[in-house]
């Protein structure tokens, strides 16, 4: 993950990577927990404001 956020050009890219890790992990623990298929739509905006936000 941390050589993806690299290569995305991210300033902190170690920093990317876990944040994009615990939203993964969030993401599967909520679609067994709650079984909303929403989730994924969710985790899929939330990572792509993550990758803006590192990225400028």
């Amino acid at each position: 993950m941390t050589d993806l956020a690299r290569r995305a050009g991210a300033a902190d890219p170690e920093l990317l990577a876990r944040q994009l890790t615990l939203l993964i992990d969030g993401g599967l623990a909520s679609g067994v927990l709650d079984a909303d298929p929403a989730a994924a739509e969710a985790a899929k905006r939330t990572a792509r404001a993550l990758v803006d936000a590192a990225t400028g």
